[in-house]
């Protein structure tokens, strides 16, 4: 098993960010909270957040079966991650069934209109966890194990945050959701990392490109 404490130049960040969406949850309401957050709106951060957010969707997956390519025990940790990040946010989310942003307004504050990004379809249920939160976290989280950058760990763990606002900004989902998805994808990538360490194959080393 790695030691965690390397990767000081993701934690850091990450840590400051968990802090503040806490502090924050526990000092607004959390219509007050969306309302601010998504205050600010232009056509460039509308076009950015619209492209980045998809970082929780499919691209982990595309990128974990391009590591088949380097060795498969690179992309066994980012595909397992997902797999086990994925499941565990998605049993939350039937668990807990709660209302998205547009489905929350539009009960208790039907005269407020919220923002939205052209060509974004608004969802309704299932809120907490976020989804792609907990997708982007596992990734670059996985990817930060897999180098040794520093610069390259502020670089993913910057990125996994601004995935993570783009649910906000594009009102899928409250700061809660986003806090709860990042700390899943984190736990569970490190869980998988365990894993897949405690007990080293010979094979894990290969790769599509190199097989014996």
């Amino acid at each position: 098993m790695k030691n965690l404490k390397q990767y000081w130049a993701f934690w850091i960040p990450y840590g400051v960010f968990v802090v503040a969406l806490a502090v924050m949850l526990i000092l607004n309401e959390k219509a007050e909270l969306h309302l601010w957050l998504n205050s600010v709106h232009t056509p460039f951060m509308d076009v950015f957040f619209r492209i980045i957010t998809e970082v929780g969707s499919w691209v982990p997956f595309v990128v974990g079966a391009g590591l088949l390519f380097y060795k498969y025990r690179a992309a066994l940790l980012v595909l397992g991650a997902q797999i086990a990040a994925g499941v565990v946010a998605q049993i939350l989310k039937r668990i807990f069934d709660m209302p998205r942003p547009k489905s929350f307004f539009a009960e208790h504050f039907p005269d407020i209109t919220l923002q939205q990004v052209l060509d974004v379809r608004m969802h309704s249920a299932h809120s907490f966890p976020s989804g792609h939160t907990t997708s982007a976290f596992a990734l670059f989280l996985s990817l930060a194990f897999l180098t040794k950058r520093k610069e390259l760990h502020f670089l993913y763990v910057l990125l996994a945050m601004l995935t993570g606002y783009s649910r906000i900004y594009l009102s899928q989902h409250f700061a809660s959701d986003v806090l709860a998805g990042s700390v899943i994808g984190v736990v569970m990538t490190i869980v998988t990392l365990y894993i897949i360490d405690k007990k080293p194959r010979s094979w894990y080393d290969r790769s599509l490109l190199k097989r014996a």
